[in-house]
């Protein structure tokens, strides 16, 4: 980047840096307690915990009609898992301040037990019908119309919500896994609603993505990957095959925590060209996010950062995913 910033920019920018430091710190400290399962009661210190009302989520559509008995088949298991009382969870997307780009991690826990089906492939759970979950598809089912078509199956909790919607034609859902779609099927496919407007193609999400065009899909809702972390790379596969269906409105889980990822990597790079970082320093990566950053230099090489302003522009969520789509 060509980086011509006066002290007085210099130090706004460096201000960047530090909610970077303080956002990376806090994220640490909830994954702590989320890996300890320690009860948010005996937690100590200023991190943002909320008690949580379970009453909205207890009436939840799925979760009142969708009871499968729990089954082990090939690596996936359904079963029941639940929230103990205090235990801290995750409950909706990150709150991002579009000003300061401080990160707020939206954590909460019940006061009762919370129990709710989950599934998983050789012990690492895919999807659970959690807050969560419900949370961060909420704005997406809402958004559905027409002829719908979503990008992995889970539990199949989107489809089945899209299905409850009138202005809804049909849904399709791309899974690649074999097994996965026969356990489906059998296990929970009975409690669906509407299942003549309700179908599943066996195929690779980004090879079927790539000639889709002739079905003229209205929305199309990806969800592949289990955390942030795994799905920026798919993330930014993806966006550069909206172009491929132009009629088609994309929408993606937690794309929020995903462009927060791309946002660090961006602050990462500036960083270090500002310490004097030059082209031989990008040369090797030991790491997925090393690569990340390499690309992201030689994309960003003639963008020319004047002041505070340029930099805020720049790691802005509009412009997060215009380079993006350049990555792709």
């Amino acid at each position: 980047m060509k980086i011509t910033l006066a002290p007085t920019e210099r130090s706004s920018v460096e201000l960047l840096f530090k909610t970077l430091d303080s956002n990376i710190q806090k994220a640490d400290r909830y994954n702590a307690i989320l890996d300890k399962k320690t009860p948010v009661n005996v937690q100590k210190g200023a991190l943002p915990i909320r008690e949580i009302d379970p009453a909205p989520y207890l009436k939840d559509s799925y979760g009142l009609v969708v009871k499968p008995e729990a089954y082990k088949e090939k690596g996936w298991s359904l079963f029941y898992d639940a929230y103990e009382p205090h235990e801290g969870f995750v409950y909706d997307e990150l709150d991002i301040n579009p000003k300061t780009y401080e990160e707020t991690t939206r954590f909460g826990y019940f006061t009762s037990r919370f129990p709710f089906l989950a599934l998983a492939q050789d012990g690492k759970t895919w999807m659970s019908v959690t807050p969560h979950e419900i949370n961060t598809m909420e704005s997406q089912i809402a958004e559905a119309k027409g002829k719908v078509i979503t990008f992995g199956l889970g539990l199949g909790y989107y489809a089945y919500r899209v299905l409850e919607k009138k202005d809804v034609s049909s849904i399709t859902v791309i899974e690649r896994d074999p097994t996965l779609i026969a356990f489906f099927k059998n296990r929970l496919l009975p409690f669906f609603p509407r299942k003549n407007d309700f179908r599943i193609i066996e195929e690779d999400a980004f090879h079927y993505a790539s000639g889709m065009a002739k079905e003229n899909y209205d929305y199309a809702f990806v969800d592949l990957w289990h955390l942030p972390e795994d799905g920026l790379p798919m993330y930014i596969r993806m966006r550069g095959l909206e172009k491929k269906s132009p009629k088609t409105h994309y929408a993606y889980w937690v794309e929020p925590s995903l462009l927060s990822l791309l946002r660090r990597a961006v602050l990462i790079l500036l960083q270090e060209e500002m310490a004097g970082s030059t082209d031989e320093d990008y040369d090797y990566a030991a790491n997925g996010s090393d690569a990340l950053i390499n690309s992201l230099h030689k994309l960003l090489k003639k963008t020319e950062l004047h002041n505070a302003q340029d930099v805020s522009m720049l790691i802005s969520d509009e412009s997060l995913k215009k380079i993006a789509l350049r990555l792709a």
